[in-house]
C-alpha cells in the first residue's frame, strides 16, 4: 500500500495565516470597550464602500476611532492599521482550510509520506504547534486553519471537475460525545484492541479532549477490494465505500455497544476531509501501528449478507405483488420484481415498453451510422471516451442489467480498447448490483441516456415520433384495451346470465383513480378533428385564447395534432 497522504495545508501556502491568529490572540488582551468596538469594525465591513481598498477601510475606521483605538497603538509588533487588516482576516477565516481547498478553489494539495504527517502531527516544532502558539493556545481559533487529509482519496484537490475517486483502502472512523479527556483515553484504548476483523493502524484524541479519530487500512491488492473499486467512479466508489464502513461499523459497535451513538456517521462520505490536530501528548493520546491491517471481504461478504437479509424481508412482506408482477412480467427474480415495483412507485416506469423503447433507439443509431457521416463521427467520439462510457453504462444498468452494457457495446466503434476485456478501459463495462444502493435500483430512470442521444437531431426526432408519450401512458392505455377486450368477450358470449357490468366498474374505478378521461374504444389516430388550423396558427394568441376560452370552454382535454402529424393531448388546468 502507498504510506503517503495528501497534505490540504493552507497555512503551509498562506502564512499570513499565523499574524491572524496572533492578532486573535492580541484581541483576547484587549479591554473590553475596545473588543466592542473591533467587533463592530467586523460586521460593518460587509456593508463598506466597495470602491475602496480593505486597507482603506482599515484606515478609515482608525481615523474616526483614533481615540478609542488607544491600545492597539501599544502593540509592539505591528501598526494600528496591520493589526486591523490582519484581525479581519482573521474574523473572515480568510485562507481557512474549508476555503482554500473548498469545491470551488484551485489549490492543491501537497504530498506526503506518513512518517511525515505523523511528525506534523506530535513535533513541537512542526508547524501544527506554531498555529497554536500564534493563537495563544486556543484551540476554537486554530481549528478553522488546521491542515486536513483526504483519508480515503488519492486526490490533491476537492474541485469536482478535477477530483480523482482513487480509493486509497483507508478509511476514518469519527468518535465524537465522551464525556472527558479521561474517558476519551479509555475509549482509545480500549478501540486500539480491535475486533476479529477490524484492527486500528492509528488512533488519537481528538483536539478538546472528547473524541476519538480512528484510521483503518485494507490491503488495496484483494481481489474483492480491486473489483469494488477499479471504476474509479464517484458513485460506485461511495457505495462501496459506505458498505465497508457500515460492516465495520456494526462489528465494532457489537464489541463496544457504548459507541453505538458515539460514531459521527458524516465519516461515511469518502471526499470528507480529516482535521490533523497537534498531539501534546504523543505517549497517552496517541498509538500508531503500520502493520496492522482490517479485513477487506470478510466485512462487506457479511454486510451484504444483512442487507440480502432485509431485502429477502421486505419481499416477504409484499409476496402477493411480488407473485402477480412475477407472472404478468414474466420475470423469474423475485428481487428484480420487487425493485421494479419499487421503481413503479417512485416514477412512471414500465420495464416492457423502457426495454424496447431502448433497443429500438440503439437499433435506428446503429442503422444510421452507416449512412450519415456526421452522426457516425459523434458515436465514435461519444462511445470511444471511458468517462461518458462509465456514466451511461452505470445509469444504464441500474435499469436494464447486463442487457445495457451488450447494447452500449453495439455503438463502440470496432477497434477501441473498450471493448478489449484485458484492457483497463474496459472497466466501464465491468457491473455488478452490488455498485448500487436499494434506493438507486428504485429510483435510477434511464433519462441520461436519451438527454445525451437526443442531441442528434435525427436521433431526437426519432424518439419524439416514436415514444412521445410516456411509458405510463402506455400502460394506462394497455390496461384500459384490455379491459375493453375482456368486456366485448363476455358480451359476445353473454347467455343472458352474465353481467358485463363489472367490467365497466373496473374501468369506472381505473378512471376515477387516475383522474382520467379517455376514450376507451377509438384510437387516437381515428379521432377526426373539429378545428384545423394553418402553419402559423399554432403561435397566434389570439386564435389560441378563442378555441380554449370561447369555442369548447365546456372541454377538458384536447386533442391537437402538430403540423408534423404528432397527436397529443392537452389538458385544461382549472385553479
Amino acid at each position: 500500500m502507498n504510506n503517503n497522504y495528501y497534505y490540504f495545508s493552507t497555512h503551509a501556502i498562506h502564512p499570513q495565516i499565523y499574524t491572524r491568529l496572533t492578532a486573535h490572540a492580541e484581541y483576547q488582551k484587549l479591554e473590553e470597550e475596545t473588543q466592542i468596538l473591533l467587533d463592530k469594525f467586523v460586521k460593518d465591513f460587509a456593508k463598506r464602500d466597495k470602491q475602496f481598498s480593505i486597507l482603506e477601510y482599515c484606515s478609515k475606521f482608525i481615523a474616526k476611532h483614533k481615540d478609542e483605538l488607544c491600545e492597539l497603538y501599544k502593540l509592539k509588533v505591528t501598526s494600528p492599521k496591520e493589526y486591523l487588516y490582519n484581525f479581519l482576516g482573521y474574523a473572515n477565516q480568510w485562507n481557512a482550510s474549508t476555503r482554500s481547498f473548498g469545491k470551488s478553489s484551485k489549490d492543491r494539495a501537497e504530498e506526503i509520506t506518513e512518517k511525515e504527517l505523523i511528525e506534523e502531527m506530535t513535533s513541537p516544532k512542526a508547524s501544527i504547534k506554531k498555529l497554536l502558539d500564534a493563537s495563544g493556545g486556543d484551540l476554537s481559533a486554530v481549528k478553522p486553519f488546521l491542515p486536513a487529509i483526504m483519508i480515503s482519496l488519492k486526490t490533491n484537490t476537492r474541485a469536482p471537475e478535477r477530483m480523482q475517486f482513487k480509493h486509497t483502502g483507508r478509511f476514518c472512523f469519527d468518535i465524537d460525545g465522551l464525556k472527558d479527556k479521561q474517558h476519551a483515553i479509555e475509549c482509545l484504548n480500549r478501540i486500539w484492541k480491535g475486533t476479529k476483523n477490524i484492527k486500528p493502524y492509528m488512533a488519537f484524541i481528538s483536539p478538546r479532549g472528547k473524541g476519538v479519530k480512528v484510521f483503518f487500512k485494507v490491503d488495496s491488492t484483494n481481489l474483492d477490494f480491486i473489483k469494488d473499486f477499479s471504476s474509479e467512479d464517484k458513485s460506485t466508489v461511495t457505495i462501496h465505500h459506505k458498505v465497508w464502513y457500515e460492516g465495520a461499523r456494526k462489528e465494532l459497535v457489537s464489541k463496544f455497544p457504548e459507541l453505538k451513538d458515539k460514531i459521527d456517521l458524516a465519516t461515511t462520505d469518502p471526499q470528507r476531509l480529516t482535521y490533523i490536530p497537534f498531539i501534546a501528548n504523543k505517549a497517552n493520546d496517541f498509538k500508531y501501528d503500520a502493520s496492522r491491517e482490517s479485513s477487506y471481504s470478510e466485512i462487506v461478504t457479511n454486510e451484504r449478507k444483512l442487507v440480502h437479509e432485509a431485502l429477502q424481508q421486505k419481499i416477504s412482506e409484499n409476496q402477493a405483488d411480488v407473485d402477480k408482477f412475477m407472472k404478468e412480467n414474466k420475470t423469474s427474480s423475485p428481487e428484480e420484481a420487487y425493485l421494479l415495483i419499487q421503481k413503479q412507485n417512485v416514477y412512471d416506469f414500465d420495464l416492457e415498453l423502457e426495454t424496447e423503447k431502448f433497443v429500438k433507439v440503439i437499433d435506428f443509431i446503429e442503422e444510421q451510422t452507416s449512412k450519415d457521416s456526421r452522426l457516425e463521427n459523434w458515436v465514435s467520439e461519444e462511445f470511444d471516451t471511458y468517462l461518458s462510457l462509465q456514466k451511461l453504462s452505470w445509469v444504464l444498468y441500474g435499469v436494464f442489467g447486463d442487457l445495457a452494457i451488450e447494447q452500449i457495446k453495439r455503438l463502440i466503434p470496432a477497434n477501441s480498447n473498450k471493448l478489449d476485456e484485458t484492457h483497463n478501459d474496459y472497466r466501464w463495462a465491468k457491473k455488478s448490483k452490488d455498485d448500487y444502493s436499494e434506493e438507486l435500483l428504485k429510483s435510477l430512470p434511464p433519462s441520461p441516456f436519451y438527454a445525451s442521444v437526443r442531441k442528434i437531431p435525427i436521433v431526437n426526432d426519432f424518439i419524439s415520433e416514436n415514444f412521445g408519450a410516456s411509458s405510463k401512458n402506455y400502460s394506462d392505455f394497455k390496461i384500459l384495451n384490455d379491459y375493453y377486450e375482456t368486456y366485448t368477450r363476455n358480451k359476445d358470449l353473454d347467455d343472458g346470465t352474465e353481467d358485463p357490468s363489472e367490467f365497466l366498474d373496473d374501468i369506472t374505478r381505473y378512471l376515477d383513480m387516475k383522474k382520467m378521461r379517455l376514450p376507451l374504444i377509438k384510437k387516437f389516430d381515428s379521432i377526426a378533428p373539429e378545428v384545423i388550423l394553418g402553419p402559423k396558427d399554432y403561435l397566434d394568441k389570439d386564435v389560441m385564447h378563442d378555441i380554449f376560452q370561447n369555442k369548447y370552454t365546456d372541454k377538458k382535454i384536447f386533442f391537437l395534432r402538430s403540423q408534423c402529424g404528432k397527436l397529443c393531448a392537452v389538458s385544461r388546468w382549472e385553479s
